[in-house]
């Protein structure tokens, strides 16, 4: 009984993928390499996994040229919760499923972009400890403007902002539940987040309120923004 007691917790490991696979094309480049204040961008939320005891290793999702470069910041900056550094797929969801093939036994998955890198050790905990609940846990700030659908300058309607969120990373899912939804659907369509591939598939969704310092980096003017958080 013992014996199988610790083997069940072995099998049951918390696993963050680091998604940092993504091209840049609106930043002009990939911005998860860029460098700022010392290191790339990508390295400030991986500061943030290797110090929280409950993620048990980390995979890092690269493109395939950044791979012997990603493994050389690594080894430079001492990362030893790093496990595994892969190649992206074609989609972020392709990426996504590379990294979700390196997990081994049933836990919680963390999926966290490359580009949020001041997320917050709270935020994460707070994740793991809801996904052990819910299974399947997002966070996501409420719309506070009003929001148009506009075509070529031209406002076709406006949208009721009720119930409406800006999704963050991390999200949280129980490893089982995401490993069975990948490989049971064909994906024609693209996916934005892997929310949206458990949602297609039937399975609820749960929201929570999320920190409004957990920024993305998407232009350059986004790094006006970081510069008041990393000093």
């Amino acid at each position: 009984m013992t014996f199988l007691f610790f083997w069940v917790l072995f099998f049951m490991p918390n696993c963050a993928i680091i998604v940092a696979a993504g091209a840049g094309r609106r930043f002009g480049g990939p911005k998860q390499f860029y460098p700022f204040r010392g290191k790339p961008l990508f390295l400030y939320a991986l500061d943030t996994f290797k110090t929280i005891k409950d993620i048990d290793y980390v995979t890092i999702v690269v493109p395939k040229n950044k791979i012997n470069y990603t493994k050389n910041l690594i080894k430079k900056f001492s990362y030893k919760k790093v496990r595994y550094i892969i190649p992206g797929g074609k989609r972020r969801q392709d990426s996504v499923y590379r990294g979700i093939q390196t997990i081994k036994g049933n836990g919680i998955a963390i999926i966290h972009d490359g580009v949020r890198p001041i997320v917050s050790k709270g935020f994460v905990r707070k994740g793991i400890r809801l996904c052990k609940k819910y299974s399947a846990v997002i966070f996501g700030m409420p719309i506070k403007d009003t929001i148009k659908q506009v075509n070529r300058n031209t406002v076709l309607k406006t949208i009721p902002r009720n119930g409406l969120y800006l999704i963050q990373t991390p999200q949280f899912f129980n490893i089982e539940l995401l490993r069975n939804v990948y490989k049971n659907r064909t994906f024609h369509e693209e996916f934005t987040d892997e929310a949206s591939i458990i949602e297609e598939s039937g399975f609820p969704v749960y929201l929570f309120v999320g920190d409004p310092c957990n920024i993305k980096i998407t232009t350059k003017d986004d790094l006006k923004i970081l510069g008041k958080f990393i000093k």
